[in-house]
C-alpha cells in the first residue's frame, strides 16, 4: 500500500524548518511520497489554515535537494489559477531536477473569491482544466509540440526539456465529486478524492471501473490523521462535505486503513493534525511501524 505524507507548507506552523524535518523523516522512516498543498491568495474567511502557505513548485523545488528517493507530489494544483503551458514547464524542470520523481495531483478549484483575486475565470475552470490536461501531455512527448484547442494554439514552439518520465510525471485527479470520478476515468493516471468513508469509496470505485471502459486507475485516498486525539472522526469540508478522519489509537487507525484498502484504495496521503512538529514526526514513526500489515 503506498503511504504518503502531506508537508506542512500551510498554517501557522508552516516554516522551512518543518518542511525539512518532515520531508527527510518521511524518507528516513520509508513513506513513498510526499506532497504540497496548493492556494496562492485565499479570502480573509480562509486565513486559517491557507493564509499562510509556502508556494507548491518552490517549496517542491526545494525539498526535492533535501532528499532522494521518496517521490514529490502536489496534493492537489489548482490549474485552473494557472496557465497549463507553464505548468507543463514547470513539471518537466521539477521532474528533471528530482530525477523523475515528481507526481502531479491536480484539480478544478472550488473557492471562488480566489480566482477572482487573481483576475481568472471560475465558471470556466471545468473545461480550462480539460484542456490543460491533453495540452501537458502533448507539451511532455515532443519537443516540437502542436495543439490546437479552444484555449490554446500551438503551431510553432519548442519544449525542452521534457521530462524523465516518459510522457511525462503520472496526474492525479483530485475531487469527490461524480465530474471529478469521470474526470479521472477519462483524462487521468489515478483518482485522488478526500476524506471519502471506505463505503462511499467503495461505491465510487465501482463507478470509476465502469466508466474507465478497462482502463487501469489507481485510487490514492488523502486522509487526515490524528493518533491518540479527541477530535472527532467525521468532520465538514470547507465545502461542506461529509469526510471522514483517522483517528484513535494505532490499532483503531491500523483498521481505518486496511478498511480503505478493502474498499479498493491502493494508497493513502496522509495529513497528520499534531499540534507541534515533533509530535508529528512520533505519530510519522508510528504510522511506519503499522507498514508490515498494509502490505
Amino acid at each position: 500500500m503506498h503511504l504518503g505524507v502531506c508537508l506542512p507548507n500551510y498554517g501557522r506552523a508552516s516554516s522551512p524548518e518543518a518542511l525539512r524535518q518532515v520531508a527527510r523523516a518521511a524518507e528516513d522512516l520509508g513513506f513513498d511520497s510526499i506532497w504540497t498543498t496548493d492556494h496562492v491568495l485565499v479570502p480573509e474567511a480562509y486565513d486559517e489554515p491557507y493564509g499562510r502557505i509556502f508556494e507548491t513548485w518552490t517549496t517542491l523545488a526545494y525539498i526535492a535537494g533535501q532528499t532522494r528517493r521518496v517521490r514529490l507530489g502536489t496534493s492537489i494544483l489548482l490549474l485552473g489559477l494557472r496557465n497549463p503551458v507553464l505548468v507543463a514547464k514547470q513539471a518537466a524542470t521539477l521532474d528533471q531536477l528530482s530525477g523523475g520523481r515528481l507526481i502531479l495531483g491536480i484539480g478544478a478549484g472550488w473557492l471562488a473569491r480566489e480566482f477572482e483575486n487573481l483576475g481568472v475565470s471560475f465558471r470556466r475552470r471545468i473545461r480550462f482544466l480539460e484542456e490543460g490536461i491533453p495540452l501537458m501531455r502533448t507539451l511532455w512527448a515532443s519537443p516540437r509540440p502542436r495543439f490546437h484547442g479552444r484555449f490554446f494554439r500551438i503551431e510553432d514552439a519548442v519544449f525542452e526539456p521534457l521530462p524523465v518520465q516518459p510522457g511525462g510525471p503520472p496526474i492525479w485527479i483530485g475531487g469527490n465529486t461524480e465530474a471529478a470520478v469521470r474526470r479521472a476515468a477519462r483524462l487521468g493516471d489515478a483518482w485522488h478524492p478526500v476524506g471519502l468513508d471506505p463505503e462511499t469509496l467503495r461505491e465510487r470505485i465501482a463507478r470509476l471501473r465502469e466508466w474507465a471502459g478497462g482502463r487501469s486507475i489507481p485510487v490514492i485516498c488523502r486522509m487526515y490523521v490524528a493518533l491518540d486525539s479527541t477530535l472527532p472522526p467525521i468532520y465538514t469540508s470547507p465545502t461542506g462535505e461529509r469526510r471522514m478522519r483517522l483517528t484513535g489509537s494505532s490499532e483503531q487507525v491500523l483498521e481505518g486503513l486496511q478498511a480503505l484498502r478493502a474498499a479498493g484504495a491502493e494508497g493513502v496521503i496522509l495529513t497528520f493534525e499534531a499540534p507541534a512538529l515533533e509530535a508529528q514526526i512520533e505519530q510519522m514513526r508510528r504510522i511506519a511501524a503499522l507498514r508490515p500489515h498494509l502490505g
